[in-house]
């Protein structure tokens, strides 16, 4: 499944050589293998001129942001319809029709999907569309079991997660306005999602762990959008973690 992005041929080059299929992750893992070898910590720049010291908040955002944690291990716990309200709650629509996140343009490239492998309720084992105007979810397809899957999304994981948010581009919402700069543009959109999802996790005492080698056209297939330009950017497994 190439992508061609009109208007962004560079863009497309880019992203076609940094996909993640079989063949590539090979050469992804080896890099992961050669970096935790020399693993060392991560070098500050500095000036030659005094500290001035800054005075640390201590307002609810400042604790939210603390709370957010990292984990890839999940118990087996199911999500509450209010917790998934909760989550997808990121990513609504405001009354005055934007977001709650920043977007070039108000172009809003990227679409919200959801793998369900373990929640209450009817949407249990299915992979949803979230409406952001409506705060609602459509059903795409069927969910498959984890370990039928969990290759294609590019974690090892202890135990499986309770949902898996995809996050989906179309580049021509951006790429149209602004050309090559607009991959950009997608890129740091797709980390504003990501973030919003990660407060709203550490509000609801729960974890999880961004995947940036979900397996591209794999999870297009799922998604039944192998016939179209989305791009996979970010993937987010969610669950309860364990202590």
């Amino acid at each position: 499944m190439t992508n061609n992005i009109k208007n962004a041929e560079l863009f497309s080059l880019f992203w076609e050589n940094s996909k993640i299929n079989k063949r590539t992750i090979l050469k992804f893992a080896k890099k992961l293998d050669e970096d935790a070898r020399t693993a060392r910590s991560v070098s500050q720049i500095f000036y030659p001129t005094e500290d001035l010291l800054l005075s640390k908040p201590k307002d609810k955002i400042a604790q939210l942001m603390s709370e957010r944690k990292s984990t890839r291990a999940f118990t087996n716990f199911a999500f509450s319809e209010k917790q998934l309200g909760s989550l997808f709650h990121a990513f609504r629509l405001k009354e005055t029709t934007s977001r709650l996140l920043p977007s070039a343009g108000g172009k809003y490239p990227i679409e919200v999907y959801a793998f369900l492998f373990n929640v209450q309720g009817g949407l249990n084992k299915q992979i949803t569309y979230y409406n952001p105007d409506s705060h609602s979810l459509s059903i795409v397809a069927k969910c498959p079991d984890w370990d039928e899957v969990k290759e294609s999304f590019g974690l090892k994981l202890k135990g499986q997660p309770a949902v898996f948010f995809i996050f989906i581009a179309i580049p021509e919402r951006t790429i149209d306005k602004y050309g090559e700069r607009g991959g950009r543009f997608i890129l740091t959109e797709a980390g504003h999602y990501a973030q919003n999802l990660a407060l709203r996790l550490a509000l609801e005492k729960l974890g999880g762990v961004i995947s940036g080698a979900l397996y591209d056209d794999e999870i297009k297939k799922l998604l039944n959008l192998q016939n179209t330009n989305a791009l996979v950017t970010l993937g987010f497994a969610c669950g309860n973690f364990k202590q």
